[in-house]
Order: structure tokens, then sequence, then C-alpha cells
């Protein structure tokens, strides 16, 4: 009796451990699910910024021409609009004024550029048509020509001018090389007036002043009167200057202001 006791006892004893293991077995089970999951979830959030910056590179990818053209156009007005301001902003900066000595340096420059484009043109029965400038008839000091210059006027008026130039004849012969069947030289301006001359009157070198016998004056082509030259700007530079044929010869009107060209027939 006793033994059956002690073995009944043994018994209960291993059935309370087994019960014990396999509940022990059970709990642990359990746990490694939540720690499974609560590191899923984890893993999920730290994962959606990833899918997201996915999801906004596959968007871009997948936008239309269109619509990237147009990011694009909004783009660089964006950059106009800015390089707009800027400029309007420099513009808006005043200048300090000039000076005197700077305006007068200005205005020599610009006139100085304007004459480099005039030209004193010689067409018609020649060797050789030239188009002059003042320049290179300045260069001609051979022929340069400078006095004074006895006028009379179709009124009466008279007066003395100074002029300095080139002679027409020389610049005519040396340079063109006037045709011996030439009979007679036009000298026109820019505004059409214009004066007609012999081929003899042309080569005279002896037009006088009535009120100086000593005085003996070819026919020229002027630059400069009184001292100055002629601006540019109030036209061609060239001016033909005569003296008189014989004592009262009116000789005023001969004088062609802003030559525009001379013409050999």
């Amino acid at each position: 009796m006793k033994l059956y006791n002690r073995l009944f006892i043994i018994a209960l004893m291993i059935i309370i451990v087994i019960a014990g293991c396999s509940k022990a077995d059970e709990t642990i089970t359990d746990d490694i699910p939540l720690t499974s999951e609560t590191e899923k979830r984890d893993d999920e959030k730290n994962q959606e910024p990833e899918i997201e910056t996915s999801q906004k590179s596959d968007s871009e990818e997948q936008k239309s021409p269109d619509e990237k053209k147009e990011i694009s156009e909004d783009t660089t007005k964006e950059t106009d609009e800015e390089s707009l301001l800027q400029e309007n902003n420099a513009q808006t900066i005043p200048e300090p004024p000039k000076t005197e000595d700077e305006y007068t340096s200005a205005e020599n420059q610009e006139n100085s550029e304007a004459l480099d484009t005039v030209t004193l043109k010689i067409e018609g029965l020649a060797d050789k048509h030239l188009a002059v400038s003042l320049d290179e008839l300045k260069a001609m000091r051979d022929m340069i020509y400078e006095a004074d210059f006895y006028s009379l006027n179709s009124f009466g008026t008279t007066g003395y001018t100074h002029f300095k130039g080139v002679n027409l004849w020389s610049l005519l012969e040396s340079n063109s090389l006037i045709s011996d069947e030439s009979s007679k030289v036009l000298v026109v301006a820019e505004d059409g007036y214009k004066m007609e001359f012999t081929i003899e009157q042309v080569k005279r070198q002896d037009y006088i002043d009535e009120t100086n016998p000593d005085a003996k004056h070819p026919m020229i082509i002027a630059w400069e009167e009184n001292g100055e030259e002629y601006s540019s700007k109030e036209g061609s530079p060239f001016k033909l200057v005569v003296g008189q044929k014989e004592a009262g010869d009116v000789n005023k009107p001969q004088w062609v202001s802003n030559i525009d060209k001379i013409v050999i027939e």
C-alpha cells in the first residue's frame, strides 16, 4: 500500500512538471509573434520615406513633355524677370553730369567719326573716278592753298573770307587723270545746287581780287573758313571757292557749299 502511494505521488509530480513545461512553451510562443509584429511595424515605418521618394521620382518621370516644357518655360520666365529687374535698377542709377571738357571731347570725336564717312566724289570723263575723304585731301600737302578771298554778291555786298583747301585743277589733273575729251566741270551740292565751268576756267590759276592787284588765286575746294573747319553735322564739309575773273565780277554766287560730287563732262 505504501509503495502504491509513492508511485501515485511520483506520477502526479511528473504530470505537474509536464504541464508546467507545456505552459512555459505556450508563453514563449506567444511572446515571439508580438516581438516580430513590433519590429515589422517599425520597419514599415522606416521604409515609408523611401517609398514616398521613389513615388515622387516616378511621378516626375511620368510627366508629359508638355508639362516639362511648361515647367522649363516658367523657370526661364522667372530668370528673365529677375534679369529685367536688375537692368531696370541699373538704368535708374543717374550718371554724373559731364564736364565742359568731356562734352567738347565727345562732340569732336563724333564729328571726326562722321567726317571719316563723308567723301568728295569725282565722276565722269576721267580715267579714274575718286571718292576722297577729308583726311586724304589734307594729306595732299603740295596742293593745299590758303588765302583771303574777296567776294561780291548780286546785291553789291562785298567782303573778305579766309579759306584753306586744295587746288581743284591739281586734284583733277594728278589724281583723277581728267580726259582730253572733257570740256566742262559741274560742281554739284547735296541740295542740287550746281555751278558749271569750262575746263579753261578750272585750269586758271590767276583769279583776281579787285581791291588787291597782287592777289592771284586758283579755284579751290575748301574745308576750312576763317580758321574753323566745316562741321559734318551741317552737311558735306567741302566748299568751292573762286576769285573774280575781272573787276566787278559777281563771284559769290559761284561758291558752292556742301559739295556732293564733281562731274567731268
